[in-house]
């Protein structure tokens, strides 16, 4: 099918404000590889502290309010763990839903989309129901994990999802360990989609003889990182090898990290960067000796559905050490590509880092084998072609249902 002339509405929990935020950057990067074969693109996202709509890279994007600015925050920090920490949320989360839904029947009213895809369907699939029953509008889900995750401990998500399924067109997922997950909920066909890169790629950075090496970690502070697991491995690093770690991202658990580092007398070795810019992160990715993302299982029983930052990390040559938990064996050919290790295991998490320090040839062909894996596997020359057989797919069985109904 030409997908030329059709109008696809996202629906999504994150969506990049400027083009330098990296809060769903993956959406935004495959829209913007998209474009160029679907005449319109619109987004359908929550505001942030009462951010207002706008356009970004040519594409509307419909900011919903739900609730007063201060409380805005629900997606930004990772839900799930909002939820756990703070009861209150609870509250907050069924505004969320509720306006959500009546804001999202307003805009397909207005904006008469021809396909919706919804990412996270718990909850976007309950906001999008009344638009694509009502109106007509074909669903596409987008699954990336953490929804059913939260299906696995609570019943009442999985029933939710279980019914909703069937009133999807198309169901993708980002990894083979996310299908896994749809497999105990629904028996249909699950297209498996991965993530592309967001930044541009920068060459490694030489660096001189006798360097102390450097480790990099990149993604939101909170529970399912593992991040206290790797501060827990660096004394039994330091033991034997002078490094570096620097923590590129923010989260409801900053403060608790830090005091961990204070209480483990690591300030001097550990540096907290926060937010950056994609340059800025491209130059930390090109800059540091081993990336390393020690991701557990939480106590929320959430983890990772592929990870992001271990392909951005591959593209950069980096050899990556990572747990061998959710997505990630998707990502990591261990012994190849990088070094799983098992999760909560600060022992395990030292040695690999210290086999890679001491074995600097090791890394170096981890890191050429990774770039090579990740020009292939990740690319947008092959995950551009995926989305189009998607869309195609929604769109074809879409028209099929109208005519069945227009004979009947």
């Amino acid at each position: 099918m030409n997908l030329e002339r059709k109008h696809i509405l996202v629906v999504t929990s994150v969506y990049p404000e400027t083009t330098d935020a990296n809060h769903g950057a993956f959406i935004r990067e495959a829209i913007v590889r998209l474009q160029p074969t679907i005449t319109k693109f619109t987004v359908f996202a929550p505001a942030y502290e009462a951010s207002k709509s706008h356009v970004l890279d040519g594409v509307q994007v419909h900011r919903f309010r739900y609730c007063l600015k201060k409380f805005e925050n629900l997606a930004r920090d990772g839900a799930p763990t909002k939820l756990q920490r703070q009861p209150l949320y609870i509250i907050v989360a069924a505004l969320y839903i509720l306006l959500g839904t009546i804001q999202l029947f307003w805009v397909c009213c207005k904006q008469k989309p021809d396909v919706l895809q919804i990412h996270w369907p718990f909850p976007h699939g309950l906001m999008a129901l009344p638009a694509s029953i009502l109106l007509g509008i074909p669903m596409i889900f987008s699954f990336h994990g953490a929804e059913l995750m939260l299906a696995n401990k609570f019943g009442f998500v999985a029933h939710v999802l279980r019914w909703m399924l069937p009133m999807a067109k198309v169901v993708t997922a980002n990894s083979s360990f996310t299908r896994a997950l749809l497999s105990k909920l629904y028996n249909g066909e699950v297209s498996i989609i991965p993530y592309g890169l967001t930044i541009e790629a920068k060459p490694p950075l030489s660096r001189p003889f006798g360097h102390e090496p450097v480790l990099l970690f990149v993604g939101r502070l909170d529970e399912r990182k593992g991040l206290r697991y790797l501060l827990e491995a660096l004394p039994l690093v330091l033991a034997k090898q002078t490094v570096n770690l620097r923590i590129v991202g923010k989260g409801l658990l900053e403060q608790e990290i830090r005091s961990q580092c204070d209480a483990l007398n690591l300030n001097n070795v550990v540096k907290f960067l926060g937010f950056v810019s994609k340059e800025e992160l491209a130059s930390e990715y090109a800059s540091c000796d081993i990336f390393v993302l020690p991701a557990i299982v939480d106590s929320k029983g959430d983890t990772e559905g592929l990870g992001i930052v271990m392909i951005e990390a591959l593209a950069h040559q980096k050899p990556v050490i990572a747990s061998a938990v959710g997505g990630i064996v998707d990502v990591i050919q261990s012994g190849l590509t990088g070094l799983l290790v098992q999760e909560k295991n600060p022992l395990a998490l030292a040695e690999a880092i210290l086999t890679l320090l001491v074995n600097p040839n090791q890394a170096l062909e981890i890191g050429r084998a990774g770039l090579a894996d990740v020009q292939v596997r990740f690319s947008w020359a092959r995950i551009v072609p995926l989305w189009q057989q998607v869309f195609a797919t929604a769109l074809n069985t879409g028209l099929a249902g109208k005519a069945s109904e227009r004979v009947i």
